[in-house]
């Protein structure tokens, strides 16, 4: 039973806060935004003062601490494999995006990438520069990781070789987990398990970031009305919805329906934003099955055909917003609703 991410019951469309925290090596004061405001990549742009290596604090990244977790669970009984068992995962301690990239940080890299052999990034989509970057496939953010990796003077996370001789910079390359520095200090997509720990700031068995139930103030998604989890206004964000489509189901979508500005909704436990909805979010790790035994730092299947995606998105179901839930898509596709926000190691 193989749930896709393009014909899964509620599936995704086919669719910054800058601020200066956290980040390694920062010595300069922190400048914060609130996180509803409409255009702060227009408001905050302060960087700090970055000791080698010079990372440069343009998004604020927040500390995963290490420890162990239940991973998985799934929402629904009519679909209960790719999200289950629950099993316990050891995780080290890292770094990762408070804010899903923005349209204004992915033009930035890219603008840079095309001079230096990132030829084939594309322009991708987003509602406004504050808005998060839309319809970019994997191999699109990967290769994107490894530019902002060489723009800042980092050593890039991605290659062509097991070797790791030659930097990832163009083509579609399926790379495997020799393919990858992992404690390099460049930047790179979070794992699933990552991600999902994350996700969960902190909290232990709730089905969202925040707790067990989901509304439209705590996030931009299609509150159909038929989950016994979710309460408040129904049918798409009102406020990012302009009303003149029907919803007729999970699978609905047209222009009329838009992410919101990253950072609109609360933060959770850990400080990170729009972990459920806005826009699905790319995962390094191969579709598959979860083993049922402990695992330490897993790193998914050695190979598939699918790629991770978690969080749900501005279209789909309170069900696909789940922490534990689960969808995929073929790493060439960039569909309208799929973004990203990226990792790194917290090295010594």
């Amino acid at each position: 039973m193989k749930k896709r991410y393009h014909s899964r019951e509620f599936a995704a469309i086919t669719a910054l806060v800058i601020v200066v925290v956290q980040c390694r090596g920062a010595t300069q004061a922190p400048t914060v935004a609130q996180g509803n405001s409409d255009a702060p990549h227009d408001i905050v742009q302060k960087r700090a003062v970055i000791r080698e290596p010079r990372r440069l604090a343009l998004v604020a990244f927040a500390l995963i601490p290490a420890g162990t977790f239940q991973m998985g669970g799934s929402l629904r009984p009519d679909d209960p494999v790719y999200d289950a068992p629950l099993h316990d995962v050891g995780a080290s301690k890292f770094y990762i995006e408070k804010y899903e990239v923005s349209k204004a940080l992915w033009d930035k890299i890219t603008l840079w990438g095309a001079g230096q052999g990132y030829a084939d990034l594309p322009n991708g989509e987003a509602r406004a520069k504050n808005h998060p970057v839309q319809s970019v496939s994997w191999y699109d953010v990967v290769k994107w990781c490894n530019a902002r990796s060489e723009m800042e003077g980092l050593t890039p996370c991605y290659y062509s070789d097991t070797l790791l001789k030659h930097i990832y910079r163009t083509g579609f390359i399926d790379l495997d987990i020799a393919m990858v520095k992992w404690d390099a200090s460049g930047y790179r997509l979070p794992t699933e398990a990552e991600w999902e720990r994350a996700a969960r700031g902190g909290l232990v068995g709730k089905r969202f970031p925040w707790g067990d139930i989901i509304s439209h103030r705590k996030a931009n998604f299609n509150n159909f009305g038929r989950e016994d989890y979710q309460t408040g206004t129904t049918n798409y964000h009102p406020k990012y919805w302009d009303g003149s489509h029907r919803n007729t189901g999970c699978k609905e979508y047209t222009d009329e329906l838009y992410t919101s500005p990253v950072g609109s909704f609360a933060a959770n436990g850990y400080g990170l934003y729009d972990m459920a909805g806005n826009v699905c979010e790319w995962c390094w790790d191969w579709m598959g099955n979860y083993p049922s035994s402990l695992q330490t730092d897993p790193r998914g299947p050695a190979t598939g055909s699918d790629r991770a995606v978690r969080g749900g998105s501005f279209s789909t179901c309170a069900g696909a917003c789940g922490v534990a839930d689960r969808s995929s898509a073929e790493p060439a596709s960039s569909g309208l609703d799929c973004g990203f926000r990226v990792a790194h190691a917290a090295i010594p």
